[in-house]
């Protein structure tokens, strides 16, 4: 998209200069100090009252018409061009810098020529009238050099590069970029030199020359950094995210674009806000994000079309056009599109002489015509398949949701059951190698009680296991029997001979037939068994308490005498979490709490705590039906003799 900030060359007042060349000779000397008085008048209150200098500039140009003074009617009507210049209105401004200039043409005023000129080319510029514009920076370029002002000539050399570019005589352009450039240096302008440093930037860019590009650029934002000019400093941001942009460096083209954003914003710079806008939208359309490349295109189209300036307007309106046709919305599109048409043919028809089309390289006249009537087919049809499509959701709508919901609450348990299925094949064998290896010693040992024993404890606890491993919740009276065999057959295994220590678990207050996850702690207690350490000093003991406290069941795991290292309780902790997670859904459960039991400074044993929520028989159909002849308020321990 065409960045009229690109364009280095502001209106040139040359006030002192051009103002000066008043003929005093025509009227009497009441009439000229009256019209002086509204030279100066206008002056004084432009570019604040704008409405004010106009009308001041209309009674300007009559009153020196009436004196015969063409020097002070051309000044009216420069006057006039610089109220609709800085209205936005450059079709208007350009028509009043024309008659102006016609004023001037029996007077030999090269200065105020030069500069008339140099307005009208800028803004025929701005229209993209680049036929008109090219005509008066030569006309301008003429006028300076005949005055001998060479920076103004340098200046006119910028100009006609742009126009040249725009020509796509890039030769020439760059040709005219290198005299410009080099006259501004030789001048010591170093201000001018970094505009035209920017705008020569801008076209290697185009020519795809990105190395050169960026060292143009930062040349450019060396001189303003040292000139302290944070609004140039922001629009070369802003030309750096075009380039980024254009070599699809995503990253790096919105940090630049941010940057100078932030500071337009700020600065409620208009014409800098809708490139900035647009540039945004065409980031945003190139990664895929079509919704919000509209929304920033549609903020650019608001701007300009507020501001009337239709020259900026023109290729946002295609852009626009894409992503509302990416997003579907067929009828904004189509309006887009008319639009941007419109713009397409009028600037055809103004540059025809020589102008090639460089502003869309997408497609070509017919076939945006062709586009268009297919885009018009497109929508109609549209319009009857949403109204089908809407019949049929009103009428299927219910049923899909419950079926689908349905669906997905079958599949989720499911995920979740053959989680835990997974973690429990995991486990088992692990178990069963340690109780042969147990029952291998008690036969070694010739301890036949002992090992009968054993296998009557292990046959109890695997019955358990099969019972209630497939299930998800089961009762906590089941939870806390399953948990005392397991106690009891891991103390048999892995301290045979410790003396008596207590190993129980038991609920302190409750219902028995609160739902609790089965066997939930037991990957820490694994761990525990295989790996924590005994101090030889103390007597070991597990407790393992469940407490029902309003509405929230609490689970305590505390060791004495066996201490287990936090990093070794990592892999068990995770798959307790993981447990949790399998959790019913809606059960909100915290985070497992892993502490160390301290007594007068020395670790005694950890202490693991969790917090389940209160699950009872109405919340889920995940238990099993509770034991025959066992009440329902229950407190049941195990005090090992030797485990």
């Amino acid at each position: 998209m065409w960045n009229e900030q690109r364009f280095s060359l502001l209106l040139v007042w040359g006030i002192m200069l051009i103002f000066g060349i008043s003929n005093p000779s025509v009227g009497s000397d009441k009439d000229y100090v009256y019209l002086i008085y509204l030279e100066n008048r206008i002056k004084k209150i432009f570019p604040d009252s704008l409405d004010q200098a106009d009308s001041l500039a209309l009674i300007l140009i009559e009153k020196a018409n009436e004196l015969g003074n063409d020097s002070l009617a051309s000044l009216g009507w420069f006057f006039r061009g610089e109220v609709a210049y800085y209205r936005g209105h450059f079709d208007l401004s350009g028509d009043y810098y024309q008659k102006s200039i016609n004023f001037l043409d029996s007077i030999n005023a090269p200065e105020k020529k030069a500069v008339y000129y140099n307005n009208l080319g800028l803004v025929r510029y701005f229209e993209q009238r680049y036929n008109e514009a090219l005509r008066a920076f030569l006309k301008s370029s003429d006028y300076e050099r005949i005055s001998g002002n060479d920076y103004g000539f340098a200046q006119c050399l910028h100009n006609i590069a742009l126009v040249q570019e725009k020509a796509g005589r890039f030769k020439k352009a760059e040709n005219y970029f290198r005299h410009s450039l080099s006259l501004f240096f030789q001048m010591d302008s170093l201000a001018d030199a970094a505009a035209v440093l920017n705008d020569y930037a801008i076209f290697l860019r185009g020519q795809e020359r990105f190395d050169m590009a960026i060292e143009k650029y930062n040349e450019a934002m060396a001189i303003y950094e040292k000139l302290d000019d944070s609004e140039n400093i922001a629009k070369v941001k802003c030309n750096l995210g075009a380039l980024f942009l254009h070599k699809k460096e995503y990253q790096t083209a919105a940090i630049y674009l941010e940057e100078s954003l932030n500071y337009f914003k700020d600065m409620s710079s208009s014409a800098y806000l809708i490139n900035l806008y647009s540039l945004f939208g065409d980031l945003y359309f190139e990664q895929g994000r079509t919704a919000l490349a509209v929304i920033f295109y549609e903020r650019a189209e608001d701007a300009a079309k507020n501001m009337g300036w239709d020259h900026l307007r023109q290729e946002n309106l295609y852009s626009l056009f894409k992503a509302l046709k990416a997003e579907k919305e067929y009828e904004k599109a189509l309006e887009a599109l008319e639009q941007y048409t419109r713009f397409k043919d009028s600037l055809i028809i103004s540059n025809n002489a020589f102008l090639r089309e460089t502003i869309d390289n997408e497609l070509e006249t017919l076939l945006m015509e062709k586009e268009l009537d297919l885009m018009k087919a497109k929508n109609n049809q549209m319009k009857l398949v949403l109204i089908i499509i809407g019949l049929v959701l009103f009428l299927g709508w219910g049923g899909w949701f419950l079926y689908g919901r349905n669906q997905l609450l079958m599949k989720e348990k499911e995920r979740r059951l053959l989680e835990q299925k997974l973690h429990q094949l995991q486990v088992e064998p692990h178990l069963i190698f340690n109780v042969l290896l147990s029952i291998q010693n008690y036969v070694i040992e010739d301890k036949k009680n002992e090992a009968i024993e054993y296998i009557h404890d292990i046959g109890e606890l695997i019955r358990s296991i099969l019972d209630y491993g497939e299930k998800e919740l089961i009762y906590l009276e089941d939870e806390i029997d399953i948990l005392n065999k397991y106690l009891k057959v891991q103390c048999r295994r892995f301290f045979p001979s410790n003396g008596y220590n207590e190993v129980r678990a038991y609920m302190t207050s409750g219902s028995g037939y609160l739902l609790v996850p089965p066997l939930l702690v037991r990957p820490l207690l694994d761990i525990l068994f295989m790996q924590g350490k005994i101090r030889n000093s103390q007597r070991f003991g597990i407790e393992i308490r469940y407490e029902q406290q309003k509405k929230q069941l609490e689970m305590t795991l505390e060791t004495r005498g066996i201490i287990l290292d936090h990093k070794l309780s990592e892999s068990g902790i995770e798959l307790i979490k993981q447990r949790l997670e399998l959790m019913p859904k809606g059960s909100k459960v915290a985070s497992p709490q892993f502490i160390d039991v301290v007594s007068e400074g020395v670790k005694i044993g950890n202490k693991l705590k969790i917090v389940l929520p209160l699950i009872e028989e109405s919340d889920d159909d995940y238990f099993l039906p509770k034991s025959a002849g066992i009440s329902p308020h229950l407190s049941v321990s195990h005090f090992n003799k030797g485990c």
